[in-house]
This record gives structure tokens, C-alpha cells and sequence, in this order.
């Protein structure tokens, strides 16, 4: 079966109204098509919410009063007003489909974004960005700034016995053709509790449900850059559309500076009925100033491979020192581009 044909019958599928074999093809299918798996996923979820509202009963009165205006009726205006009476119950069960609809767009927003970023503003960039996300983030605010792979401490190791003519007092060895070295002039720099400044990480997911998702939007829009934040990504998808009524949800990604960061958390709660909240701080100074110290270390390495290079006198020495360089280099570069990212996130 195709996509289009499988969707018609995903409503037949879950009332398992279906036969065996039509069953059998339906979920064989779902199996190996994403798309209709999420298409199931919604239908569900959809009904779940409508299960969950509350049975209305007609006004007092109302069964009689409509059961004798349809015995006054001639049998051709009963089976017009019969018709209009279906025709008003279907509208119903859209409208009340429709006012989900932009629910579920916010419930999904704030599900899919799990990670906020965050902005670097002037004076202390490193403590004043935050990361903060709403609406759909199954956070999700789930995709954070990327991060330079951990290095692996290096083992120390030293130059070949052909640097002992260099002039250099350092202790060396050649261990598999790789230059690294032990000496004595290098020093573990470190930073005392005292001078450290604390490097927070904030987070937050927020999964919420609004009857107008159009006017939702742009009304955040309007707060987001009163706030001095921006709207990193917005994905709005019309999942149904049915006279003026639209299934909506998407997902929305947003950055603001730390001062703002719970302004826009309690502008969202007063504004939009949350469902599910999560705010979290990271205290990530430990491994900020971790980094920190293995970069300077790092570069009294390079600056003494850049002395040895100097002094080194074959081409074989050149090529160990330069390809040493390299590695330190990388290194340095990797670990900076993770400061970097604490920097703007904490």
C-alpha cells in the first residue's frame, strides 16, 4: 500500500475495524515507513486528548422539545432537519478538534527543543548568555552548541636521544616515532577558588497548549526581541486543515540573555496554559577552568617544540618536532572551541 492509502486507513487500524489481511498490510508498513508511524503517533495522541474531556449534557428539556418538532414535520423535513442536525454535530467534533489542534502545536514545540541558546552579550559575555527554549523542545530545549571532542591526557614522553646535542635540559624519550617531552621548566597552572568565576549553563523546556497558535507567535515574537533575545528556529507545520479551521504545531527555539531568562519563563506561563515545565543549571566551572589550565600547559609545550625546532639539526628531528606541533596545536585549537561554547552558553 501507498502513504496516502495507509493514512485513510490508520482510523479503521486503531478501532480494528480492519480484516486480517488489511491488518497484516497496515502494520508491515508502519514498520518501515516513519511517516505514517508518526501520522499513527498523532491519531493516538489526538484521541487520548479527546478521551479526556468531559461529556456535555443538552440543556434540560432540549431531547423532548426536538422530538416534537420533528413529529410536526412533514417525512421530507425530517430527513432535512435530520441531515442538518448531523452536518451541526460534525462541525462540533472539528471545532473541538480545531481547539487541540494549536495545543498540541505548542505540546510538540516545547517537546522537541531541548536545548537553549543563549547570547553573548559585552562586558561579561561568559556570565551573561543564557539558553532558554519553549514550545516544543522534547528539549528538546533534546540540540546543544557542538563541542570539541575530549582530548585524552597525553602520556608523557620525550625527544629522541638526537636532541640531547640541542642544547636543550629537558628530559626526552622517543616513544613510536611521536615527540612529546617531560621538562622540567613546565608548570601546572592553576586558577584559585578565589579568582574563578562561576561558569552556569541554564536550560529550560517548556511544553504548553494555546487555542490561537498564529497570535501566540507573534505576540513571543514581539517579547523575545523586547528581551534583547532572538528566535533561533521556528518550525510550523499545518497538519490539517478543514473550513477555517487549522491542526497546527511546530517547534520553536529561542535565545535570550541571562537577566531575561526567567522574565520569559514567567511571561510564557501567564500567557499560554503549561502543560510540563523543566528548568535546569549547570554548573560546569570545574571543567571550564579544567580546560582552561590544559590549554595553558599545552602552550608552554608548543613554545618549547618551537625552541626545539630552532635547534634541531636533521631533517628526521624536523619532522617528529613539527608533527608533535600538530598534534599540540590541535589540541589547543579543540579545547579553546569548547571554552569558546561555555563562554556563550554560561
Amino acid at each position: 500500500m501507498k502513504c496516502n492509502e495507509i493514512c485513510d486507513k490508520l482510523s479503521l487500524y486503531i478501532d480494528n475495524e480492519l480484516s486480517h489481511e488489511e491488518m497484516q498490510q497496515v502494520e508491515e508498513h508502519l514498520q518501515s515507513c516513519e511517516k505514517c508511524q508518526k501520522e499513527l503517533e498523532e491519531y493516538k495522541n489526538l484521541i487520548s486528548v479527546l478521551q479526556g474531556l468531559p461529556e456535555e449534557e443538552p440543556p434540560e428539556g432540549y431531547c423532548k422539545r426536538l422530538h416534537k418538532k420533528l413529529l410536526e414535520n412533514s417525512p421530507q423535513s425530517k430527513s432535512s432537519k435530520a441531515a442538518s442536525i448531523f452536518k451541526n454535530f460534525n462541525r462540533y467534533k472539528w471545532l473541538k478538534y480545531g481547539s487541540i489542534a494549536a495545543a498540541l502545536a505548542v505540546v510538540f514545540i516545547a517537546a522537541n527543543i531541548n536545548n537553549f541558546g543563549s547570547m553573548n552579550y559585552g562586558m561579561k559575555a561568559k556570565n551573561e548568555s543564557y539558553d532558554m527554549a519553549t514550545a516544543e523542545s522534547p528539549a528538546e530545549y533534546n540540540g546543544s552548541a557542538p563541542q570539541a571532542p575530549p582530548v585524552a591526557p597525553q602520556t608523557e614522553a620525550a625527544m629522541p636521544e638526537e636532541a640531547a646535542g640541542m642544547g636543550y635540559d629537558g628530559d626526552y624519550k622517543d616513544i613510536r616515532g611521536e615527540i612529546s617531552y617531560r621538562s622540567n621548566d613546565s608548570i601546572m597552572l592553576a586558577t584559585t577558588i578565589e579568582d574563578r568565576e562561576m561558569k552556569i549553563i541554564m536550560t529550560g523546556t517548556i511544553s504548553a497548549e494555546t487555542e490561537d497558535y498564529d497570535t501566540f507567535l507573534n505576540e513571543l515574537s514581539m517579547k523575545i526581541s523586547s528581551l534583547s533575545g532572538f528566535l533561533e528556529s521556528n518550525n510550523t507545520e499545518v497538519y490539517q486543515v478543514y473550513n477555517d479551521e487549522k491542526l497546527m504545531y511546530g517547534s520553536i527555539r529561542i535565545r535570550v540573555p541571562q537577566e531575561s531568562f526567567y522574565e520569559l519563563v514567567e511571561y510564557l506561563e501567564n500567557n499560554i496554559e503549561v502543560r510540563r515545565k523543566n528548568i535546569n543549571e549547570t554548573d560546569v566551572t570545574k571543567d571550564y577552568y579544567e580546560k582552561d589550565n590544559k590549554v595553558k600547559n599545552l602552550e608552554i609545550q608548543e613554545q618549547h617544540l618551537r625552541e626545539l625546532f630552532e635547534k634541531a639539526t636533521t631533517v628526521e628531528e624536523m619532522l617528529l618536532i613539527e608533527n608533535e606541533l600538530r598534534r599540540v596545536r590541535t589540541e589547543i585549537d579543540a579545547l579553546n572551541i569548547s571554552l569558546s561554547d561555555i563562554d556563550d552558553r554560561a
